[in-house]
């Protein structure tokens, strides 16, 4: 009769504690991970774009290289935002002309851009993220052209502060809890003419983590 009282009690202890495990278990919250504890996010690194200066056929797409810094605010573990820098810097094939122009000149574009980040997949060794962001693009063509000749008697585009959106996702690779490489593969839109200028562009680079935000 003792051992049956007994065992009857360290059934009911066991069931009772059973469930209080299994809910600390299942409800961890994944901020305790080191590597999205992070108030601040500082990223460096090289820039590629596809463009074309021009809205007509006669002047060919080129490519782009430059830079690209960018800082993101992490206001909970998967929601931010970010500020982003780019400068890309390339040579364009000029058509013949009457001008005086030559056939090859330089060009640049600069964008600043501003929206929000979201952490949409995360593992402690890499994490895939989405950002969405406007701002303006400034796009200089004529450094090539002679004192009152305009990009625009050739078919390029004059040099304007236009419209500017980048758009993609970004794929992280942890090193450690505060370092990381990025790849960051954007379609990057801007309007320095009538249609829409459907530009490609990727940057790769490294990401240092700052601070620490309270759980």
């Amino acid at each position: 009769m003792f051992r049956l009282g007994a065992l009857a009690v360290l059934s009911a202890g066991f069931m009772a504690q059973a469930p209080l495990h299994a809910q600390v278990t299942a409800t961890a919250p994944e901020e305790q991970t080191p590597q999205y504890a992070e108030r601040l996010d500082v990223f460096g690194g090289a820039q590629y774009a596809h463009f074309n200066p021009s809205p007509g056929r006669l002047v060919h797409a080129i490519n782009l290289l430059g830079w690209q810094g960018d800082a993101t605010l992490w206001f909970r573990t998967r929601i931010g935002i970010e500020a982003n820098a780019r400068g890309e810097y390339g040579t364009m094939d000029i058509p013949s002309n009457p001008y005086g122009v030559p056939a090859t000149g330089p060009m640049s574009e600069h964008l600043f851009l501003f929206g929000p980040s979201f952490r949409m997949m995360m593992h402690p060794r890499y994490t895939v993220s989405m950002h969405a962001l406007i701002g303006a693009a400034y796009g200089k063509f004529s450094d090539a052209f002679p004192a009152g000749v305009q990009p625009q008697y050739v078919g390029i585009y004059n040099d304007k502060l236009a419209l500017g959106l980048a758009v993609g996702p970004s794929v992280e690779y942890n090193l450690g809890p505060k370092l990381a490489v990025r790849l960051t593969p954007d379609w990057q839109p801007t309007k320095y003419g009538f249609p829409w200028q459907n530009e490609f562009a990727g940057s790769v680079g490294i990401v240092y983590k700052l601070g620490h935000r309270p759980q």
